[in-house]
């Protein structure tokens, strides 16, 4: 049988849209996202249908699959 190990990493919002992580992870990518209210009493957890590839590159747009309003 054949572990894996999880790595849970904080990303901080660069501008926009875009996200940021130093240093930058490797591999396929698998996130969640957490939203909350201003009160944060109504707090959700998003996982994206779409993973980030393996072979994803800096700059890149990837679609997860996660429309927010």
């Amino acid at each position: 049988m054949q572990t894996q190990s999880f790595t849970c990493k904080l990303l901080q919002r660069d501008h926009g849209a875009v996200w940021a992580s130093s240093p930058p992870p490797s591999g396929p990518l698998s996130i969640r996202m957490l939203f909350s209210d201003d009160d944060e009493a109504d707090d959700a957890w998003v996982v994206p249908v779409n993973d980030i590839p393996q072979d994803w590159k800096p700059g890149a747009i990837y679609d997860s699959g996660v429309q927010v309003n």
